[in-house]
């Protein structure tokens, strides 16, 4: 089956790879539908190996993903063959103190589908068990491969402190950024203001709900959003751009006790002031994967019409064109672009 690999920065390879194997007793594989082009994915291919490990000289990309079922071990109960699912890429222990806890991104041996495990920018992925999530009919293999960056952002909305009604600051409006404003309107979060320097993401954060955008080039930041939103800042920002500087402004933009999640990905070390989140006691949180059930509340959000992501689609490409039409695109065309989807 043709497939897409990685082998160091700059270096994914299309390529002919062996089919995957009858899937153990606890497994199954599954035939890829459509597969997202994540920014981690576009983060190791420029930089890495950042979660890819280092010793690992080739792994298949993709963990954005849906498909259906073709094989299924003799215990798996959960899905029978020719049913959909949407690819769960964690595959914790379930066994560890964090994983007992339900805290399964925070598993000391867990293994990630498409970043220490082969994934689906393939014809076939095997996946465990656990990491299948049946879908309806009325949710599509595209938007399925949606549903993994929504359940990143819907992840922060389910922590305490984050009530319907409270205001927000989403700091970047790339895929992650963009997502943010989609679940946090379908959870009645808002109102949301978005910050971005690059015209069309602007744009489309107002389209997508946004109430307000501010390009930080022309403005201070801080002021224009105290300035809308009483004086005070927001009560929950979201940095979803991975640079020490943003981090800094969605630390700043808070009200005093507010909280700041950040959600972006780091490709190396910098500075940031903690001062002010000490002096106003805001709560700053990482905010990384999902629990178990949060892919199932994306889902029915889609199922019942109050999620509607078919905006974040730029593209549909064959697997062959992953690197000029996906990677280098994304990496040439940042504003023209927000989700690119693969089809393997």
């Amino acid at each position: 089956m043709l497939a897409a690999s990685w082998y160091g920065p700059r270096d994914v390879r299309v390529e002919e790879v062996a089919e995957p194997p009858d899937p153990a007793p606890d497994e199954v594989v599954m035939r890829v539908g459509a597969c997202g082009i994540c920014g981690t994915d576009l983060h190791e291919y420029l930089a890495g190996p950042i979660f890819i490990p280092a010793s690992d000289h080739r792994v298949i990309l993709g963990h954005e993903f849906s498909g259906e079922i073709i094989a299924a071990g003799h215990t798996v109960t959960k899905v029978v063959v020719g049913d959909r699912a949407v690819g769960v890429p964690h595959r914790p222990c379930r066994g560890c103190h964090f994983c007992e806890a339900g805290n399964f991104q925070q598993c000391q041996s867990i293994e990630m589908t498409g970043i220490t495990r082969d994934g689906a920018f393939a014809q076939y992925v095997t996946l465990r068990e656990d990491q299948v999530v049946p879908l309806p009919g009325s949710v599509s293999d595209d938007w399925g491969a949606l549903i993994e960056p929504l359940a990143v952002t819907f992840h922060a909305w389910r922590f305490p402190k984050v009530i319907p009604g409270s205001s927000l600051a989403v700091i970047g409006a790339g895929p992650i950024g963009l997502s943010a404003v989609l679940t946090a309107r379908a959870v009645g979060i808002g109102p949301i203001v978005v910050v971005e320097t690059l015209p069309e993401r602007r744009n489309r954060a107002l389209a997508l709900g946004a109430d307000m955008v501010v390009n930080p080039v022309e403005i201070d930041v801080v002021s224009a959003i105290q300035d809308w939103n009483g004086g005070i800042g927001t009560d929950l920002s979201i940095e979803c751009v991975g640079l020490t500087e943003t981090m800094q402004s969605a630390i700043d933009v808070v009200r005093p006790e507010g909280v700041t999640f950040l959600a972006g990905i780091t490709e190396s070390a910098g500075k940031v002031n903690f001062s002010r989140a000490v002096e106003d006691e805001i709560e700053v949180r990482g905010c990384i994967g999902y629990f178990d059930g949060e892919f199932e509340a994306v889902i029915e959000l889609m199922a019942n019409g109050q999620l509607d992501p078919e905006a974040l689609i730029t593209s549909i490409i064959p697997v062959a064109d992953v690197v000029e039409l996906g990677f280098d695109r994304l990496v040439q065309q940042r504003d023209e672009c927000v989700k690119i989807l693969v089809r393997p």
